[in-house]
């Protein structure tokens, strides 16, 4: 009786995670699987992964309606921008100048949520990393 009760719970633990949508985890893609939400293969040794399409296409496949909430993409920054909020290869603002989808979705230390910003500011604070002033409508 026992070993048909383990057996019916690994049953329906792997029933609901092959049941849940492909994006209840949000950015928590574990294993190899995960990698290819975004890239094309697995690294080997120490190369960078190629990422499957260009980084904002991937980003917006989910985050279609935040678009309009943030910073615009594929724009060459008219400020100096810090070395940690990277550009990319053309030297545009992407999505990962300012997220890095690798980190964790919370701060340790306070519980709160990261939104994967690559600094600890939020808000205007995190605006004033490359800006000087912003825009009246924010």
């Amino acid at each position: 009786m026992h070993s048909r009760y383990n057996s019916l719970t690994i049953f329906m633990g792997l029933v609901l995670l092959f049941a849940m949508p492909e994006r209840a985890a949000g950015h928590n893609f574990i294993g190899k699987v995960g990698c290819f939400e975004c890239h094309e293969k697995l690294p080997v040794g120490k190369t960078a992964l190629l990422l499957k399409t260009n980084i904002e296409k991937i980003c917006m496949k989910c985050h279609h309606l935040e678009k309009r909430l943030s910073h615009p993409v594929g724009v060459v920054p008219k400020v100096i921008v810090p070395l940690d909020l990277p550009l990319d290869k053309d030297g545009m603002v992407s999505c990962v100048t300012c997220h890095d989808v690798h980190m964790s979705a919370v701060n340790k230390l306070t519980g709160k949520k990261t939104f994967y910003l690559r600094r600890t500011l939020k808000g205007k604070k995190f605006c004033y990393s490359c800006h000087t002033k912003l825009p009246s409508k924010f």
